[in-house]
């Protein structure tokens, strides 16, 4: 009986957090209400209230499974760039993995805009966006240090560099609507990425 009612439980929370995210990205945060959200999941609006306080937490957490896909997904490019050896292989993979990231994220940049307001106003989204960053950062950093063992470079801030060029980057290139001049835009950023990660 117990199991039966954590898998309810479990059921219950990813409707939820499918619902949200579906109508975060589609209609926005603020155009978004709990009723809803429960209403899109098949939930009704006390159940809802029993996983989550306010459509902030649940925004929170969705922020935090992001979070957890993206470190991970960080992790697995830097270690298959750092088998790389040649220049060309390494600008073929990051040309694949750029053109599928863009791909899966297209339909989100709504859910991702909106969390630079909210984080205004919620200090929990503050430091979950915060984290993340540094999170990050701290996977570049590494991948960098074994790619040059033998240099004093300052690892962080050449980490930092490429963070902040390919947050903002990644969010421009999905506002292009032309697919040639995405597709110009998306080499013209991989060669500046490989200049400060493989160029010596």
């Amino acid at each position: 009986m117990e199991r039966k009612i954590q898998q309810r439980t479990i059921e219950s929370r990813k409707k939820l957090l499918d619902a949200a995210y579906h109508l975060f990205a589609e209609k926005g945060y603020y155009n978004t209400n709990t009723k809803e959200i429960a209403r899109y999941a098949g939930i009704s609006i006390g159940n809802f209230y029993n996983y989550y306080q306010d459509k902030c937490e649940i925004y929170c957490a969705l922020l935090e499974v992001y979070i957890a896909d993206s470190c991970r997904a960080m992790q697995e490019l830097t270690d298959k760039l750092a088998e790389l050896e040649s220049r060309s292989a390494y600008q073929d993979f990051l040309l694949s993995y750029m053109r599928q990231l863009l791909n899966r994220t297209a339909g989100t940049k709504k859910f991702f805009d909106d969390s630079v307001v909210i984080a205004r106003e919620s200090t929990l989204v503050q430091s979950i966006l915060s984290r993340a960053e540094k999170e990050i950062i701290a996977i570049l950093e590494m991948f960098l240090k074994k790619r040059y063992p033998n240099r004093q470079d300052d690892f962080y801030t050449r980490a930092r560099m490429i963070y902040v060029i390919t947050d903002q980057v990644a969010k421009d290139i999905l506002c292009v609507e032309s697919v040639s001049q995405r597709e110009d835009y998306i080499q013209i950023f991989v060669n500046e990425i490989i200049h400060l990660s493989f160029d010596q």
